[in-house]
């Protein structure tokens, strides 16, 4: 990858930096995928490879599509009969819909008067919003989240990227959409996981999106936007790897819950420290009071509000989550790191399996049977 010049990437999409700050954003813990070389990002949504970089009046960008309608930069297919100016139409609107650019935080912020602490940081996080990311890649990424931190994350989804047959290169590095949703149910694909790096994770993976190709693949995920908060949470948490905290990161992040509040332990300290919630163990119902709290507090959108609420935690202890880029190694370097990881993990597992094993047997014995 390469830094590169606003002159070299002929498309605008104009935005103030209070409203998009792509720096904060696609570093915030929402997407996985992107990275960054100087001022410049990549990231694959979809099957379409973007190349971004901002200015303080506009995102300026290029694209390349991968697949049977493989183009470079804006060229017309030849097997794709769409015009230029509708490819360009479309890919902005892509581009809009991805950085939910049609809700204004500047809006949003004006109903989050009564709140001090918040209204601050949207100030001191100026740009930040949430994107609206594909359900597939947002359900994979948060299963894939559990008990891990996001340069792990990261590396962990570019290397399950890279199992696509679809690619696209520039600057010597090589990207990928994710793959199709079928290569989970084929045989040895937890196997296939778990050498790069997935550890327990991989069957919880190869379970869930069994399921979901089984229910109906993207379809199914794509119709979760038409239902209720409640009844999609229902729907996630019925699959594999899937609690309250993923079920609710992907009904905000992709399915257009915006007063979803995922409560994980940055959120239940803040909300600690700043809003008087319980200080105990972080259990599914403490997750929905926390939650029903800042519903009420920030309304709507109390999701958006949160997004600023967990920024500024991790931001402040210095968490990895503000430096993802960095931290991501290229999609073809060694696994060997993640390939140690997954051992410690699975040594682990079968030591916890091995203690539970053993107090059931302990119990058995003092009961008597």
């Amino acid at each position: 990858m390469r830094n590169y010049a606003l002159s070299e990437l002929c498309h605008r999409l104009p935005v103030s930096l209070s409203e998009l700050n792509i720096d904060k954003i696609l570093a915030s813990g929402q997407v996985f995928r992107w990275r960054k070389s100087g001022e410049t990002w990549f990231g694959v949504t979809g099957s379409r490879l973007f190349v971004l970089r901002q200015d303080p009046t506009a995102v300026h960008y290029t694209w390349h599509d991968m697949g049977d309608n493989m183009s470079s930069e804006g060229e017309e297919s030849k097997k794709d009969p769409i015009s230029k100016d509708d490819r360009e139409e479309e890919v902005r609107e892509q581009l809009s819909d991805f950085f939910n650019l049609n809700i204004k935080v500047s809006e949003l912020s004006g109903a989050w008067s009564t709140d001090g602490h918040l209204t601050s940081l949207v100030g001191e996080h100026a740009g930040l919003r949430l994107i609206r990311n594909d359900p597939y890649e947002c359900l994979i990424s948060f299963i894939t989240s559990a008990c891990n931190n996001i340069p792990r994350i990261s590396s962990l989804l570019l290397s399950l990227s890279s199992l696509s047959e679809v690619s696209h290169s520039i600057s010597n590095t090589t990207f990928h959409p994710l793959p199709p949703i079928s290569i989970f149910s084929q045989p040895g694909m937890e196997d296939r996981l778990r050498k790069l790096g997935f550890g327990y994770r991989a069957k919880y993976l190869v379970s869930a999106l069994t399921e979901v190709q089984e229910r109906g693949g993207k379809d199914w995920l794509m119709g979760l936007r038409e239902m209720s908060l409640a009844d999609a949470r229902v729907e996630l948490c019925s699959l594999a790897g899937v609690g309250p905290k993923v079920a609710s990161c992907v009904c905000l992040m992709s399915l257009d819950k915006h007063d979803a509040v995922p409560i994980d332990t940055h959120i239940h300290q803040v909300a600690i420290k700043f809003y008087k919630q319980p200080k105990r163990s972080l259990t599914p119902a403490l997750h929905a009071q926390i939650e029903e709290y800042f519903q009420e507090c920030h309304g709507d959108y109390a999701g958006w509000a949160q997004l600023y609420l967990f920024y500024s935690n991790v931001t402040n202890k210095g968490s990895h989550a503000t430096n993802p880029a960095k931290a991501v190694p290229d999609e073809n370097s060694t696994l060997e790191s993640s390939e140690k990881k997954n051992k410690a993990e699975d040594s682990s597992e079968r030591k916890s399996k091995t203690e539970d094993s053993s107090e059931r047997k302990s119990k058995r014995r003092k009961s008597g049977r």
